[in-house]
This record gives C-alpha cells, structure tokens and sequence, in this order.
C-alpha cells in the first residue's frame, strides 16, 4: 500500500476513536458536575456537600446526563454492522455479506472465492469444518478432501511455486485451483498465516496488504469480475475481527484503484462474527 495514504488512515481511524469514547467522555463530566452541584468555596474554605446544590451545576448535569444517553443510542447505531452494506470504491462495488461464504448465492465464470490457508498449505484445515477452507470444501467437495492435500502439491509443482528450504511456502503466495474444483467459480487459494514457535499462527496487516495485491494481480487476466472474501487474519491470524474487517476493506479500496478487472466485491461475514464488529469506521467510508 502506499505510504502517503498512511496518514489519512491514521487520522480517520482516530477520529472514529474520538468519536466511540465521545459518550464515555460525556458522563464523566456529568459526574463531575454533580460533584460540583454540592461543593462551595467561601473565605478560603472549602465545603463539601453543602446543604443546598448549586442549581446551575445541577442543570449542566441533566443536560449532559441526556447528551451522553443520546448520543450513546447513536453509537451503537453507528457501530452495528447491517448486512448488504455498500460502499463504492472507484469502478468497485464492495458489499458486506452477513452470512457463510459457503453458502454464497453468488456464482458464476466471472466470480472467484478467496480461501486462506497457512504456508504450509496442506494441514487439517481441509479437514475442519470451523476453517473457512473446511466448510467451503465440505460443502462443495466433500469427496475430494481426501486427496486434496497431495493433489494440492502437484498443483502447486505444476505451477512452478516452490517452498522455501523449510518447506513453507511464502507468506501471501496464492494458487488458483483448476477448473475441476470451479463451482463454476473458481477458487483461490491464498498463504494469509504463518505458524511460529511460541506464537502459533499469526499474521500481519503487511500479509493482508500483500494477499489483496496478489489477488487482484493474479485474477487481472483471469475474466473474474466478482471476488468473494472472507475476513483474512481473524481466525488463527490473531488479529481481531473489527481490526481485520477494517483493513481488509482498506486494501480492497487501495487496489481497486490500480486495477480495472474487478467490480464487485463481497466480504462474508458469519452471522456470530458480526455481533462482535464495530462497523462505526466502516459506516464513516460510506460518506
């Protein structure tokens, strides 16, 4: 991404900051203002609590007591993510989806999904219907999960992408699979996490960067006009999934400017991820 958009990021994010503490703010000054109804100072002498409050105080409580629960209601407005969300991107339409990416009612030549997998790019991913990988091919190719592990490595051969002298494969690679696993969409694989002593599996906002640019490279020539996504780095990433949300759409809306192949793009979000999303940032890119 580019560095100069950096600064821009960094002062939405911080007003989106400003503004979810903004009720919090509020009743801590009412607080204090009610503390203030009851304190006096005369002849050098403070007295606390007076017999009679201090009815200017009083009245700046009750009015900052309503400004804080109004505004409160706004907030959780503003923050509830609502599915069919759309935000326009250059040529780009990007709609958030609330729902399983396996259950997509999208499909069709021109449409690619987005699976992430760790560098190793074969583990029991394929095989855990809780991985995005798991239950797409659960799904779709339950009976060719068996073997999808080897075949995947004679895919990748074919393809001349090589592991490194670990035996992982580079953070943010990406395969798309062939025709025989379309639905007819393709699928598309991409390394989003890496696993490490001590840490598990990680990623960084660098990897999703890199994993959006390959993505869109790699399907440029492809005729793909859709891609469906889902939050990258939240699962065994680590990274939280307002955070990933975030920065997954800040990548798609970087790279949709540098190419011209892409329409629509969806992001899938399941139903109870949702519910622990703070959509504030992302309802502010609407504007």
């Amino acid at each position: 991404m580019d560095e100069t958009q950096i600064p821009k990021i960094f002062r939405e994010y911080l007003w989106r900051v400003v503004i979810d503490k903004f009720p919090n703010l509020l009743a801590v000054l009412a607080f204090v203002s009610l503390l203030s109804s009851f304190i006096s100072y005369k002849g050098k002498q403070w007295t606390f609590p007076t017999q009679q409050p201090n009815w200017f105080f009083v009245g700046l409580t009750a009015l900052l007591f309503l400004l804080t629960v109004i505004v409160f209601f706004k907030s959780r407005i503003i923050k509830k993510l609502k599915d069919k969300t759309k935000i326009e991107f250059s040529q780009v339409s990007l709609i958030i989806r609330i729902g399983n990416l396996q259950d997509a009612d999208i499909n069709g030549e021109d449409t690619a999904f987005v699976l992430p997998v760790n560098t190793t790019f074969t583990d029991e991913c394929i095989t855990d219907t809780k991985s995005v990988l798991g239950s797409f091919f659960n799904k779709h190719h339950s009976s060719k999960i068996l073997n999808f592990n080897t075949q995947l490595q004679e895919i990748l051969a074919e393809n001349h992408i090589s592991p490194l002298s670990s035996g992982r494969y580079e953070l943010s690679t990406i395969i798309i699979l062939p025709d025989k696993y379309s639905i007819p969409a393709k699928l598309i694989l991409v390394a989003s996490t890496e696993k490490c002593t001590g840490k598990g599996f990680y990623t960084t906002p660098s990897t999703i960067d890199n994993c959006v640019h390959n993505v869109f490279q790699e399907t440029a020539d492809k005729r793909i006009a859709n891609l469906c996504f889902p939050i990258i780095g939240s699962g065994h990433g680590g990274m939280g999934k307002t955070e990933a949300l975030n920065l997954l759409v800040l990548c798609i809306k970087f790279y949709a400017k540098q190419f011209n192949h892409v329409k629509n793009v969806f992001i899938f979000i399941r139903e109870i991820d949702s519910k622990e999303i703070n959509a504030s940032f992302l309802n502010s890119l609407k504007q």
